[in-house]
């Protein structure tokens, strides 16, 4: 079976449409083949084999989970169900990578679960398997002892990604998270620039002057920080409301802005909630890449092709999140 050679932040990150034998080594970095587990090893990231079982689990609730918004089955009817399966089979890999990364993290870390948690998280799988009807335990092939397995790779995730998490700095300042409203004008031209810069001291109004000679689509944005250039932010995050800049000179030509609204309240707080979510999935970026630099990871996307989505009308099983997180929380 071909494998196809992956980097570990490849597959987390930018996850695509993934017999015993031993390593070789390329560029002084191992390629792992397939485990004891042989054809149905759907990817490997160091010395972790994630089972077709596993990935069939996962593939069964994501289907039940995802596959009905208010009340409307998407897997009958006139839908698209090929890209709906690639995008099921895409997120179950995507979910599945970053449970068995953050093992390997909990590995190196020395980070495990106690007897109290292990009690629970094996109550939980017990709770589960004894859900699953005679279809779904056939679909998936897992074994009650394998669904205790899945529980505990999942339960230790989620643990570490809770302690990565507790790491995150979520303060963010007014300043940072604001948002604004302004008329803005650009032009590439210099004279053009001069003549504008004469008409605003004038007391030119600046909306006809942007309307005139802007050379942008837009002549009004909202924007936060970070997406203009420090010259930039510079000056207009300083201008208060109906407040006009001077001419900002550029590397691509001349900006001018009049503030509308300096702080917009409610999407500056939709912005904090960002900023903090861009942080955190900064967090698990960093740990993925130190992971990367260590671990070599495949993806068996010949495997993965082949295995279907479930069709039997009998599975139904949406659970698997939800009753671990019904015993077990980890703050």
């Amino acid at each position: 079976m071909k494998f196809w050679k992956k980097s570990l932040l490849l597959i987390l990150t930018l996850v695509v449409s993934i017999t015993c034998f031993s390593g070789c080594t390329i560029g002084n970095r191992e390629v792992y083949f397939a485990s004891k587990s042989g054809w149905h090893t759907v990817f490997k990231i160091g010395d972790m084999s994630c089972h077709r079982d596993e990935f069939r689990m996962y593939l069964a609730n994501y289907k039940n989970i995802y596959g009905n918004v208010y009340g409307t089955d998407l897997w009958n009817g006139d839908y698209d169900t090929d890209t709906m399966e690639t995008s099921v089979k895409n997120a179950a890999i995507e979910h599945l990578s970053k449970v068995y990364a953050l093992n390997l993290y909990a590995k190196d870390n020395d980070i495990v679960l106690t007897e109290p948690e292990l009690e629970k998280v094996n109550d939980a799988a017990l709770e589960y398997y004894d859900s699953l009807s005679r279809a779904e335990r056939k679909y998936t092939g897992a074994s009650k002892k394998e669904v205790i397995e899945m529980y505990e790779r999942y339960a230790l995730a989620c643990k570490v990604y809770q302690k990565l998490m507790a790491q995150v700095d979520v303060t963010v300042s007014e300043d940072e998270a604001r948002v604004m409203h302004a008329f803005i004008l650009f032009t590439t031209d210099k004279d053009k620039a001069k003549n504008i810069q004469t008409n605003i001291d004038n007391g030119a109004t600046f909306e006809r002057l942007a309307t005139t000679y802007n050379e942008l689509d837009t002549t009004r944005i909202t924007f936060g920080r970070g997406i203009y250039d420090k010259e930039i932010e510079d000056v207009v995050f300083r201008l208060d409301d109906g407040e006009v800049s001077d001419m900002i000179t550029t590397d691509d030509g001349y900006y001018f802005f009049q503030c509308i609204n300096k702080y917009d309240e409610e999407m500056s707080e939709t912005n904090k909630a960002s900023i903090v979510k861009e942080r955190r999935e900064m967090a698990i970026n960093n740990v993925v890449s130190e992971l990367d630099k260590k671990y070599y990871a495949d993806l068996n996307k010949k495997l993965i092709d082949k295995i279907s989505m479930p069709t039997d009308e009998n599975i139904k099983t949406n659970s698997f999140f939800k009753v671990l997180d019904s015993h077990i929380k980890f703050d």
